[in-house]
């Protein structure tokens, strides 16, 4: 049974544990972007291990305390960050507005590859500081990932009623994207690659000349009596 289903009928259970016992209907939703943006970017930019709570405070430019009040912890406020990332994600893919379906497309790999990849080492940190935040970033990934699905399917379908895509399964499509992407950024130990370079691998397929057609041998009937 998921922890959803076990906590269905006792909702201050199914919060996160570090995040029980907050009255978050008295925290200040604006305050509360403003840290998540605050901490997200140092998460981006340094080791995951360097970042500090109260370097997060000094960037939202609010009380240590206050932070607490917010994210009682720094894997809180990671994994409360992620989710938020992910979210922004979808709706700015939403919101693209290139010329066309390809550049949407590239604009959305680029997207992606760049905000997770900035996360991936905070990711691998985390995942590696114990099970139970491993597995809460992971689910959280794995929800936000949904999320993307559905909205570069929308990108796709928009590009294929257009004429400028020619997609035969857009969820298979969509599905080897967002897989692609996760793992080039992901747990690979590479450095993730250029952007351009992964959505013209998806727009170009692997380049493959069609399989020449080769059709049956013909054969005619002899005519009745002839030799054969």
């Amino acid at each position: 049974m998921s922890d959803a289903a076990r906590h269905a009928d006792r909702p201050h259970l199914a919060r996160p544990p570090a995040e029980r016992g907050l009255d978050h209907k008295s925290l200040d939703p604006q305050r509360r972007r403003r840290i998540l943006e605050a901490g997200m970017g140092l998460f981006s930019g340094l080791p995951y291990a360097a970042v500090h709570m109260d370097a997060v405070a000094a960037a939202a430019g609010v009380a240590k305390p206050t932070l607490y009040r917010y994210f009682p912890t720094k894997e809180a406020l990671f994994i409360a960050g992620l989710a938020w990332t992910l979210t922004e994600l979808r709706d700015a893919i939403g919101a693209i507005r290139a010329v066309d379906a390809p550049a949407r497309l590239r604009d959305a790999v680029g997207l992606v590859l760049e905000r997770i990849g900035a996360l991936s080492p905070a990711l691998t940190a985390i995942e590696g500081s114990g099970a139970e935040f491993g597995e809460r970033s992971r689910r959280v990934l794995r929800e936000g990932f949904d999320g993307l699905r559905g909205a570069l399917a929308d990108l796709l379908r928009a590009g294929v009623a257009a004429g400028e895509l020619h997609v035969p399964d857009i969820d298979l499509a969509v599905m080897m994207i967002l897989g692609g992407i996760r793992m080039a950024v992901h747990g690979t130990g590479r450095r993730p690659p250029a952007s351009a370079a992964v959505a013209d691998f998806f727009l170009d397929g692997l380049g493959a000349k069609p399989a020449p057609h080769i059709s049956a041998p013909h054969t005619s009937a002899a005519p009745m009596g002839a030799p054969r």
